[in-house]
């Protein structure tokens, strides 16, 4: 890097870059063809010259994701130096630079998780909630992170941000070692973290680790008298009260598996599905509108009474799951107008209910309608539990 342009950086003189670019209009562009190294924006976010970063982001964003020499992005630098205020400004042009891995896959999160830094990690949390998905090289999790640690409250923080359709699969994600969260509690004794992970029903409590240990066994294999409350307490947690109970909890977890592969697709994939999801929504409700064999005079259909009920049955369960679908896919591209789209959904629902009612061939046959409208209703009352339920811990 040129002399000029490295002590520009270190003093935070806008005026001095612009000179620099003015005599070699390609000073930034070699940097930035460069694989790994300590860019401008690396020593102005080290010295804490934000206003001198963001000159630098607006004439090379690129900056923002490149790694020095030692595996550090800009905002790693920041953090290690403390400049919280240079973090803030960073994130503001672009959030997605908390999901910046960085040496041994470390993300600005998971830093802040290793330095006990509650304030910041749910900053980090806040400004972009799918950084909770990052792993480590050694396939560690921030609450892997934090129980290594004994970071209580920043596990506490962690948890209470969770994203409830990620807790089961975030809560059971295996390091290199095959050791979940849970087994990193019991491994350190942690009475506080395991009473927070057994209030979760999404643990499963019979993964074994690569020794071939549950966390159950973790706790056993450890001396001392301090370990008995702990072991009581997993074995009571581990015990279902009936065998339907454990049942339910299982089929939850499976559900919630589902729903995380769901919002964690790509925005292309993503893109794609509500085209087809579009598509089918308007194929059903014209069904409705336009019901095979057509209708008299009088909009009543020509289809014979079973005949009508098992198709729209069909139909109704088609345009019901669409719809679902269509809103966790929207969850995760424009997560601010999701509760504009469930009042939609019920609105549609409900004038789909009337047209299915208005064509009905009998009075009996017209009750299905009251059924699809309670069904699009409880649907959308259980994903609003599901997704904005909160947390207490």
């Amino acid at each position: 890097m040129d002399e000029r342009l490295r002590h520009a950086a270190q003093s935070g003189n806008i005026d001095a870059l612009y000179d620099l670019i003015e005599d070699d209009a390609d000073v930034l562009r070699r940097i930035d063809e460069m694989e790994f190294v300590d860019t401008p924006l690396h020593i102005a976010a080290a010295q804490g010259h934000t206003e001198f970063a963001m000159e630098l982001m607006n004439l090379k964003p690129s900056f923002a994701r490149k790694l020095n020499q030692r595996g550090l992005s800009p905002i790693h630098l920041a953090l290690q130096k403390k400049q919280e205020k240079m973090v803030d400004d960073l994130l503001s042009i672009d959030k997605d630079l908390v999901r910046v891995k960085g040496r041994e896959g470390y993300t600005p999160l998971h830093h802040a998780v290793r330095e006990g830094n509650v304030p910041l990690l749910s900053k980090f949390l806040e400004h972009c909630p799918n950084c909770i998905l990052d792993l480590t090289i050694r396939k560690e999790t921030a609450l892997h992170i934090a129980a290594q640690n004994n970071h209580l409250e920043a596990f506490k923080a962690i948890l209470r941000r969770l994203p409830t359709v990620y807790e089961a699969a975030i809560l059971n994600l295996e390091d290199k070692d095959g050791n979940t969260v849970l087994h990193i509690a019991a491994s350190n004794n942690q009475h506080q973290m395991i009473k927070l992970l057994i209030k979760s029903q999404k643990i499963d409590w019979n993964k074994v680790n690569q020794s071939g240990f549950t966390a159950l066994h973790v706790l056993e294999a450890q001396a001392g008298d301090d370990r008995r409350e702990n072991v009581n307490m997993l074995k009571r947690a581990k015990v279902p009260p009936s065998i339907f109970l454990a049942k339910m909890v299982l089929q939850s977890r499976r559900f919630t598996e589902i729903i995380t592969d769901i919002l964690e697709m790509k925005t292309d994939t993503i893109n794609t599905l509500l085209v087809v999801l579009a598509l089918i929504l308007s194929m059903t409700y014209q069904a409705v509108l336009s019901p095979p064999a057509g209708a008299r005079d009088a909009g009543k259909s020509f289809i014979k009474h079973l005949v009508f009920f098992s198709f729209y049955a069909f139909n109704s369960a088609a345009f019901s799951l669409a719809w679902l679908l269509t809103l966790m896919l929207v969850t995760v591209v424009a997560k601010s107008i999701i509760i504009l789209l469930l009042l939609l959904y019920l609105m549609m629902a409900c004038c789909y209910a009337v047209a299915y009612y208005t064509i009905s061939p009998n009075l009996y046959v017209s009750f299905g309608a009251d059924a699809v409208a309670v069904g699009a209703i409880i649907a959308v009352l259980f994903y609003c539990y599901f997704y904005f339920r909160p947390k207490n811990l």
